[in-house]
């Protein structure tokens, strides 16, 4: 690897750590929403079928998570707060995957401008992960009640693994 190459890799190192990061949290937003469509529909609380939705976990089926929004929006009684929590983060999700690094390619160059993108990166993740956090309850509900999994235990399980 070149001087060159070698130098601009430790300088967006951080950036790039933190995009994959926001990468994360997206994914783990989307999966979270097709997983409470999931329970919802086994409880028979709303009308899909869960080996429809099942589909869709397993990535057979593909959905965006504006279908997965609307998917839950039209199946199930959303609180106000968590509507605009969810369209909060679904534009922030849309923006990180889809424009964040390639629309500011001029930020990379310079350390304050770097900085200021990496900021942006992390508000806009901290977005993604409010409104999971809000779906979180209910998802761990749901699958303690459906299937025993209690999702405590297999935090602390994660934890224990990195640390």
């Amino acid at each position: 690897m070149s001087e060159f190459d070698t130098r601009k890799k430790a300088l967006l190192e951080p950036l790039f750590i933190e995009a994959g990061n926001a990468l994360m949290d997206c994914q783990t937003f989307e999966y979270g929403l097709t997983l409470l469509l999931f329970h919802l529909a086994r409880l028979d609380s709303i009308t899909l079928d869960p080996q429809k939705v099942a589909l869709i976990l397993e990535n057979q089926d593909k959905k965006t998570a504006g279908q997965l929004i609307a998917m839950l929006k039209k199946k199930a009684n959303v609180s106000d707060g968590i509507e605009k929590a969810l369209e909060v983060a679904l534009a922030s999700r849309n923006t990180l995957i889809h424009r964040i690094l390639i629309d500011n390619a001029e930020k990379l160059p310079q350390a304050e401008t770097r900085a200021s993108l990496l900021k942006e990166i992390r508000s806009l993740r901290a977005n993604v992960q409010k409104a999971d956090k809000k779906l979180r309850p209910f998802i761990h509900a749901f699958g303690l009640e459906l299937d025993g999994f209690d999702n405590r235990q297999f935090e602390a399980e994660a934890k224990a693994t990195f640390t």
